[in-house]
This record gives structure tokens, C-alpha cells and sequence, in this order.
């Protein structure tokens, strides 16, 4: 069954209030990633090496989920609003 255009409107309103606490909490992994350098960089050849320690932490862990779940946010988003301006077209007939 097709969403209606409301319907889709309101899915990414949604999605969007999602996506931005998502973007909060990976603010907060931003500055906890900080302080981790600050603290274990000099214990480490290459700041490859210290981000590698970094993402086996449980912080980094959860950084990397959340990069994720924004990243799908983003397509679901996307793919929402090429549904909505599909069905905008074939309103005006134009598609």
C-alpha cells in the first residue's frame, strides 16, 4: 500500500527529529573522542594507532553505531523526499 503524501511528510518529520538527536549524541562522542587523544595520544606511535584504541572503547563503539543510524537516516530521508516530489508530479501530471 502507497503512504499518502501526508503521511510521508509526517515519516520524515520524524526521521528528522530522530536524525537530530542522533547528531546530539554524536556531538557528545566528538568531545569524548578529544579528551581520549588528549589523554592517550602520547602512549601511541601514530594518531592512527590512538583512534584505533579509540573505537574498541565503548564510547567509540557507540560513536560508530550512531555515525550509522545518521548515515541511514539520511538515505530513508532522501528516498522520502523523492517519494513526496514524485507524488507532487503526478498531482500536477507533470510526470
Amino acid at each position: 500500500m502507497q503512504k499518502t503524501p501526508r503521511q510521508l511528510a509526517e515519516e520524515r518529520i520524524g526521521m528528522a527529529e530522530e536524525y537530530s538527536r542522533y547528531s546530539g549524541l554524536f556531538a557528545e562522542m566528538i568531545k569524548y573522542r578529544a579528551e581520549h587523544y588528549k589523554n592517550h595520544r602520547q602512549s601511541h606511535k601514530s594518531d592512527t594507532a590512538c583512534e584505533r584504541e579509540w573505537e574498541l572503547t565503548e564510547q567509540g563503539v557507540q560513536m560508530t553505531i550512531i555515525k550509522l543510524k545518521l548515515k541511514a537516516l539520511e538515505k530513508k530521508m532522501s528516498a522520502s523526499n523523492t517519494m513526496l516530489r514524485l507524488l507532487e508530479n503526478e498531482a500536477k501530471s507533470l510526470y
